[in-house]
């Protein structure tokens, strides 16, 4: 199924997803969404600033957009074919189904590389999706 893509550079992409997914829930402080309706009281020393979001921030968080540079730097068809991959693994689409999977793609046509780094689970979604179509 996989013309323009291989497994490898679907790995390395994954492989920076997930380094990405891990740098964003460190940034975040890894909170259940549950837990960001409201500050907690703690006691000892505060620090102002932190509470309207003007902490500073680790100096390499350039990882979301080395994750978008590495799939801007494949070939549209690869780009269509990571989409379809992602949403195979999302189980959005069955491998059977690459056709659709292609048609959703090119429709999104520009836009393909901002559906794919929105997905927060990008990496699982990739790893499972190239399993699914390697399944006999």
């Amino acid at each position: 199924m996989l013309k323009n893509l291989k497994a490898n550079q679907v790995h390395f992409i994954a492989m920076v997803a997930q380094t990405a997914r891990k740098q964003r829930d460190a940034v975040l402080g890894n909170v259940a969404e549950a837990d960001l309706g409201g500050p907690t009281p703690a006691r000892g020393a505060h620090n102002p600033v932190a509470e309207i979001g003007l902490t500073s921030l680790a100096s390499d968080t350039s990882l979301p957009a080395d994750l978008e540079g590495a799939i801007a730097f494949l070939s549209i068809p690869a780009r269509y074919e990571l989409y379809i991959l992602m949403r195979i693994g999302e189980g959005h689409l069955a491998a059977q189904n690459w056709e659709r999977g292609l048609s959703e793609a090119e429709a999104l046509g520009d836009e393909v590389v901002a559906a794919i780094v929105d997905d927060p689970d990008f990496h699982d979604h990739l790893e499972k999706g190239l399993y699914e179509i390697s399944r006999p």
